[in-house]
């Protein structure tokens, strides 16, 4: 691509976007409603990104406050940031396959974790997909186990899902 990427708040105009890169990056099992991200970009808008090169949407990154070990479910049609909310759970990193290597993942990565260093929480957390684990773990991501109640939401991410989290420096 050879451009600068450019990262931005996500607004509810670029959902047709964000859906569009979805399609191209995950199999069917694991693709969102429009409601679904629409819910979480209400819920937290600071904390949702876009990536542009040339104007041209290339990828996003989705995170919502949450609870350390209770990561929500895949596609809900609704959210509530929990009271308790101790965590920025980062639900969705996606770049578009011919934008890979062009710095758009790195970019919305670190406009996360400028978000989370910003923010009160205590922990930032993620659901890796996709065997994705070992991109996480470069980023300080560790496997850990989810609460009890929560288990069951695991399972809306597909098989080989893992629960990370990392607990931010004071």
């Amino acid at each position: 691509m050879g451009k600068t990427t450019e990262i931005r708040a996500m607004r509810a105009e670029d959902l047709a976007a964000v859906l569009e890169i979805q399609s191209c990056c995950y199999d069917a099992a694991k693709l969102e409603s429009r409601e679904s991200f629409l819910v979480k970009l209400e819920a937290s808008p600071a904390t949702c990104f876009i990536a542009t090169v040339a104007g041209v949407s290339v990828g996003y990154l989705v995170a919502i406050p949450a609870e350390e070990g209770r990561p929500p479910s895949l596609n809900e049609p609704t959210y509530v940031p929990p009271p308790a909310a101790n965590a920025l759970y980062l639900h969705d990193l996606a770049v578009l396959p011919r934008a890979r290597g062009s710095g758009a993942a790195a970019a919305l990565v670190a406009a996360y974790f400028h978000t989370l260093r910003l923010s009160q929480a205590r922990f930032g957390c993620l659901t890796a997909v996709n065997q994705s684990s070992t991109y996480w773990e470069r980023h300080g991501f560790r496997s850990t186990s989810v609460a009890d109640a929560e288990a069951g939401c695991m399972d809306t991410y597909g098989e080989g899902a893992q629960y990370m989290s990392l607990r931010v420096s004071v």
